[in-house]
């Protein structure tokens, strides 16, 4: 490590190239996971619902939600989708994988696939969720009166391991679970700021620290990007 390189705290694991592209950035990662996913089992009323064909435009906000489908696809029948939308582009792409083809708004947040929903409002919705999910489409369907149901996929469980925040010169956020999950134990130092991957998370942020900063794109890359281009300017 060269004296110039600065040192990132991720608060999800990384995977060898994002850490790699870290260090063409001059940026030393270390990576902690303060969350733990758990997908669910989906009881037999669950897949009823899913198979009944009474909720034909399927929600995703998350690629974990997604992941849990993939686990219990033998039991789902898909024909009975006739819409699905994504909040972003990696769940899309992840629904690809099992072949649906997913709506996206142009702004990859709730906020705005909320607008997007607007133009089906009148039709029926099934919004596959985890447990700690935002309120933000339940909002969307009780104003608009749009019938809709929640299935339970995932499970999102809070960890705090153990780190040393005065080694770290920014903090970066994936999720809002991960912000409500790192501030259990933690209070950034010396106006530590902390980066967040998208808008969800950053304003999820904005009520723990005064010194949030956004990137441009919502990927890891880019959140590495403007890390240094933060700690260096």
């Amino acid at each position: 490590m060269t004296k110039n390189n600065k040192r990132i705290l991720f608060t999800r694991t990384l995977n060898a190239d994002q850490i790699e592209f870290g260090l063409k950035m001059d940026c030393q990662i270390d990576h902690h996971a303060f969350i733990r996913i758990d997908l669910c089992s989906l009881s037999t009323e669950d897949l009823e619902i899913i198979n009944s064909g009474q909720y034909p435009n399927w929600i995703f906000t998350s690629q974990n939600a997604v992941r849990s489908l993939q686990a219990n696809q033998e039991q789902i029948q898909l024909d009975k989708m006739e819409r699905c939308f994504a909040v972003g582009e990696k769940t899309a792409d992840q629904l690809s994988e099992i072949g649906l083809s997913a709506l996206v708004p142009k702004r990859h947040n709730s906020e705005e696939l909320s607008e997007l929903l607007k133009d089906y409002s009148s039709e029926s919705f099934l919004y596959f969720t985890g447990n700690l999910r935002q309120k933000t489409l339940i909002h969307f369907f009780e104003d608009h009166e749009s019938p809709y149901k929640e299935i339970k996929v995932y499970d999102t469980l809070l960890i705090q391991p153990e780190i040393n925040l005065e080694d770290y010169d920014a903090i970066c956020f994936c999720s809002p679970s991960a912000v409500h999950s790192f501030f259990k134990n933690y209070q950034p130092k010396n106006n530590q700021p902390c980066f967040a991957i998208g808008n969800t998370t950053a304003v999820a942020l904005v009520d723990y620290s005064d010194y949030v900063m956004l990137a441009e794109q919502t990927n890891v890359f880019s959140l590495i990007q403007s890390c240094h281009q933060y700690l260096n300017s």
